[in-house]
């Protein structure tokens, strides 16, 4: 039987920021924080407590297909990329990315840290894709697979299931008796 998870994080205990993170394409950017949403046993939400040191990013450029994400600020400044564009953010400001969502990065340029919440849905299986990297992320469960996406192939097109219903419906109506 599972340990049961005490439903509070004292505040001391949230900002020890214990759980340093590095990108796998990106080992430079070393990210500290506090995965609160598994300390208090939370399984379908992602709520993490992340500090950005000057010079950092949360994660590379990516969009996801099945998972929402959001930040909200809680100290410093820090700048949000979003299909393209800078946004300044600051302390209260809140964003968030429904799914599928554009391409995304929270970073920090600036001198000082930046503190705030991220998070989003844990979904059992979810699709981001990383266009400046040319790399497409598949995970189910706990199990992750990377591609490269420079070696994809189109094997069929985009809105295959639209045209295999044309193609059925086309089918059907051709074995159609004429009316005349």
């Amino acid at each position: 039987m599972e340990e049961k998870k005490d439903p509070i994080v004292r505040a001391e205990k949230a900002l020890e920021f214990r759980q340093t993170v590095s990108q796998v394409w990106n080992p430079d950017s070393i990210v500290p924080g506090t995965q609160l949403d598994r300390m208090v046993g939370l399984t379908r939400s992602r709520v993490n407590l992340i500090r950005l040191n000057p010079g950092t990013e949360a994660s590379p450029y990516h969009t996801r297909h099945c998972e929402e994400e959001w930040i909200y600020v809680l100290q410093g400044q820090g700048v949000v990329e979003i299909d393209g564009s800078e946004h300044l953010l600051g302390v209260g400001d809140f964003v968030g990315f429904s799914a599928p969502s554009v391409p995304h990065q929270l970073r920090n340029p600036f001198g000082k840290s930046l503190i705030c919440l991220i998070g989003g849905e844990r979904a059992e299986i979810d699709i981001a894709d990383f266009p400046r990297l040319g790399k497409r992320m598949f995970r189910r469960g706990d199990h992750m697979e990377v591609y490269d996406t420079t070696d994809a192939e189109e094997i069929a097109p985009a809105d295959f299931d639209e045209y295999m219903t044309q193609s059925y419906r086309r089918a059907q109506h051709q074995g159609e008796p004429d009316g005349d």
